[in-house]
Formats: C-alpha cells, sequence, structure tokens
C-alpha cells in the first residue's frame, strides 16, 4: 500500500508540521483511566517514544489501552484550543483488518480524526516509519498481534531495526507510538521500547497489569486492575493519588 496514493492523507502529511516536545523530554500521555495510569511510572505512555502492550495473542484489552491514548490525546488537543470542534489526528496500523467502528467510537475517539491504515503485513514496518515522521499524528498504534485469539504472524526479531527507527522519527516530538503484541510471538531479543506493559486477564472482571521495561529502570510489581476500565472522572474520591513529592518508586510499585 503507497500512502501517497490516498489524497487527503496526502494532503494531511504534507501539511503536518511536527509538534515539539516541551523541553528535553515531553510529559507522559495519561490514558484517563486512573487505576492503569496509577501503574505505569510517568501516569501514562511516554511521548516521543515507543510502548508495547503484549497481551496473550492479542487479547485481556490491550487494544482499548491504546484507544484510550487516542482518546486521550484528542481530548486534551481540544482543550488546548478551546474548540469542541478541533482534536489530534491519531493513526491506527490494522493490517489484520480487524479494528471495529462501533467499539472505536464507544471507546471515545473521534472518528472524523483517526486514520485507519491497512497495510499488507510485509509492508508495515515500511508504513509505520512513514507515518511516525510525518509529524501528523499526536499517537501512532501499530497493531503486530494480529487477529485477537489467535497466534500473531509476526516474528519480533524482525521488528528489533524498525522499532529503533520509529523512536529516531519521533524523538523530541510529542508522538506516542504504541505497539500491540502476542507476548507468546516469537523473539530472540526484547524490542527496544522505551516502556513495555504485560497484560493478562486474571478473570472476567480484573485484569493483571505489569511493567516489565521502562528506560529508567522503573519496574512495578504486578497490579490489579478492575473491569470495566474506570475512568479519571469516575475516580472515587477515597482513591485520589497523594501530592506528587510523596510520589516514590515504593509508591508505584505498590499502586
Amino acid at each position: 500500500m503507497s500512502l501517497a496514493a490516498t489524497s487527503p492523507l496526502r494532503k494531511l502529511l504534507s501539511s503536518a508540521q511536527p509538534a515539539e516536545a516541551e523541553g528535553a523530554r515531553a510529559k507522559a500521555l495519561p490514558l484517563g483511566l486512573w487505576q492503569v495510569d496509577e501503574a505505569l511510572p510517568d501516569g501514562g505512555f511516554p511521548r516521543g517514544a515507543v510502548a508495547e502492550i503484549a497481551s496473550p495473542y492479542g487479547l485481556a484489552r490491550a487494544t482499548s489501552l491504546a484507544l484510550a491514548a487516542c482518546a486521550s490525546a484528542q481530548s486534551a488537543a481540544q482543550l488546548r484550543a478551546g474548540d469542541e470542534t478541533t482534536a489530534a489526528w491519531c493513526a491506527f496500523l490494522d493490517p489484520a483488518r480487524t479494528l471495529f467502528a462501533p467499539a472505536v467510537a464507544r471507546a471515545g475517539v473521534d472518528l472524523e480524526r483517526l486514520l485507519v491504515i491497512q497495510p499488507a503485513a510485509e509492508d508495515l514496518a515500511r508504513v509505520a516509519a512513514r507515518v511516525a515522521a510525518s509529524g501528523a499524528f499526536a499517537v501512532v498504534v501499530i497493531d503486530l498481534a494480529g487477529v485477537p485469539g489467535q497466534k500473531s504472524p509476526q516474528r519480533l526479531d524482525r521488528w528489533v531495526n524498525a522499532v529503533r527507527r520509529l523512536a529516531l522519527a519521533v524523538e523530541g516530538t510529542e508522538t506516542s507510538i504504541v505497539l500491540l503484541t502476542d507476548s507468546h510471538a516469537p523473539r530472540s531479543m526484547q524490542l527496544p521500547v522505551a516502556l513495555r506493559i504485560e497484560i493478562d486477564r486474571a478473570s472476567s472482571d480484573r485484569l493483571v497489569l505489569r511493567v516489565a521495561k521502562d528506560r529508567r529502570g522503573r519496574l512495578a510489581a504486578a497490579s490489579s486492575i478492575a473491569l470495566p476500565f474506570e475512568t479519571t472522572a469516575s475516580r472515587p474520591a477515597s482513591a485520589a493519588p497523594p501530592p506528587p513529592a510523596s510520589r516514590s518508586r515504593t509508591a508505584l510499585k505498590s499502586a
């Protein structure tokens, strides 16, 4: 698939201005799901970097977390602009063609500002690099997990160099790249991501989330997350976070 083959996309990419991150490292992108954000080292996904969500066979709500990041980025852009009609663009690379539009809308994502690209598997890395380098998107989701419930066709060790290129493409910007991977997929080495979280279903109403890799070494014990996800707006007063000065590495581990 050629990105230049789509006229609206060509116009978007040609007019895009990469968003400069504030300072050496941009503030994390919260997902708006308070229990998940509390379990992550910076309270969200890193900007200007690549994050990985690994789950068994692409299940355990991995896509829901990625869509929450998209919805959060779009909502934040609307607040900054003070205009309900202005939202950030997000991209979702879906080679398996499994994304379901009604579910995306229910996740709070503005479909008018979501570009879904369905490249062939052999073109996925090349297309992902071009999308990331465009600077047009606040969040770029790359689905390497394939059809949910089935073994991923992707060999993740072939993505090591591709992930490095993606990281270089968004370094110094506010773009967050989110990889969805199958935790059972064969790999000879871990991907060079800034953040890797592993999720699995503990029961019908609980999710287990573990920070398996962090660029600053802040690994955390597994956290139990209630399902369905609770948004920040619905957070009970008793679960309010401590003041920023008191949030230590120990607190993160016990979150």
